[in-house]
């Protein structure tokens, strides 16, 4: 598949899919009110980072060895993957709806906790084995589609009065429904009920990478919360505007990296070093508009969005804009080069640093200043990362030049 065919399937695709959550949030913004907005948000961040968890890294190794894999490897490759991944799910669900439900309002902690669910479940996408394949189709028939019928229904039933969690309920049905009919299409019924022990040597392998997601979701996906936790009501009520329509931004910059990483390593890395230079400047421009947008559109689009009442401000705009730029270059220090050089563990030492740097700093200036406060500690976390790969990245080229 040509470069520009992959980024318009797999950047497209998966975005649009991983957007559809968000559509809803202007409906419960004006809709529903401030509380069911905190609580559909604090639900989507606990979930979203128990997702990082389920996923077992494969979002980050997952396509590199389904593109270096041999063609009848692949589906017992998903099959281990996938067994993996189902034994932490039930764990993470029983954490995830505890935790959002008690972070929530309480008279929505019963949707914050539904949605933590609903989110969660998102981490057995089939999306690493299909950007891997490079074969983007079958994402839109059992994810996008499913996904986007879920929404429309759920923000018709929260404008006319319904419960809340509806929405969420819906969205459960969408992902288990879309998750299971695509994996037995790809494997039998019992390939993911049996042979529990080769999953736990797939996993051990993966704890690496799943680290390096985890830790990263401590202060990207789990900000909302720790926002929440140090903030006021409207200061978490307005970082959570600036946050989502970060994570929209968030979306496109993964699904191009997604796009690009079987891209890279293709044909046994025999053009690495060409495709690893053009995935850094497609990042840096990516990550440039990204700035650029939020810098000067951001204010005008939460207020358009949301609702001028929880819109940010300027700095706080730029500070988002900062952090979109830095994680779309470390996408591509991180996944396109460290991560296809065989340097995980660099990768992680990356996302340990910025994680110790993240969450105190958001949690102390939260307090301090609100949302502006929170979206520093987000941009100093995401600089630390991408500042430590570009210096990892060197250190690596001196030793092999020597």
């Amino acid at each position: 598949m040509s470069l520009t065919r992959r980024l318009l399937s797999f950047s497209t695709i998966p975005a649009f899919s991983a957007l559809i959550p968000f559509v809803i949030l202007p409906v419960l913004a004006r809709a529903a009110g401030a509380d069911a907005w905190v609580a559909i948000a604090v639900g989507q961040s606990v979930g979203g980072f128990l997702a990082l968890a389920v996923g077992l890294g494969l979002n980050v190794s997952g396509p590199t060895l389904v593109a270096l894999a041999a063609a009848d490897e692949r589906a017992e490759l998903f099959a281990r993957g996938t067994r993996a991944r189902l034994a932490l799910t039930l764990p993470a669900l029983v954490i995830g709806s505890v935790v959002a439900g008690a972070l929530a309002p309480p008279a929505h902690a019963l949707s914050a906790a539904l949605m933590a669910v609903a989110i969660t479940l998102g981490g057995l996408t089939a999306s690493w084995y299909l950007i891997g394949l490079g074969t983007p189709l079958p994402l839109i028939g059992f994810e996008l589609v499913p996904r986007a019928v879920a929404t429309a229904i759920g923000a018709v039933i929260v404008v006319v009065g319904g419960p809340v969690w509806a929405y969420p309920v819906l969205l459960i049905a969408a992902i288990i429904g879309g998750v299971a009919a695509y994996a037995l299409r790809v494997v039998r019924p019992r390939d993911l009920v049996t042979g529990w022990a080769a999953s736990g040597r797939f996993a051990r392998r993966q704890l690496s990478a799943a680290a390096t997601e985890t830790v990263s979701g401590a202060y990207t996906a789990l900000a909302v919360s720790l926002v929440t936790a140090g903030a006021s009501t409207s200061q978490a009520a307005t970082y959570v505007s600036g946050d989502k329509l970060w994570r929209m931004g968030q979306t496109v910059v993964g699904a191009q990296g997604n796009a690009l990483q079987g891209w890279v390593v293709e044909d046994d890395r025999a053009h690495f070093a060409a495709r690893a230079r053009r995935a850094l400047l497609l990042h840096a421009a990516l990550g440039a508009v990204g700035f650029a947008c939020f810098a000067i559109l951001g204010p005008w689009l939460t207020g358009v969005a949301f609702g001028a009442d929880v819109a940010i401000d300027r700095p706080t705009a730029v500070l988002f804009g900062v952090a979109t730029f830095c994680v779309s270059m470390s996408t591509a220090t991180g996944r396109h080069v460290l991560i296809a050089w065989g340097r995980p563990r660099l990768v992680f030492a990356s996302v340990v640093a910025g994680a110790i740097v993240g969450i105190p700093t958001t949690l102390a200036l939260a307090g301090l200043h609100g949302a502006a406060g929170g979206a520093t500690g987000l941009a100093a976390a995401e600089a630390i990362v991408l500042i430590m790969q570009v210096g990892m990245i060197l250190v690596e080229r001196r030793k092999v030049r020597r």
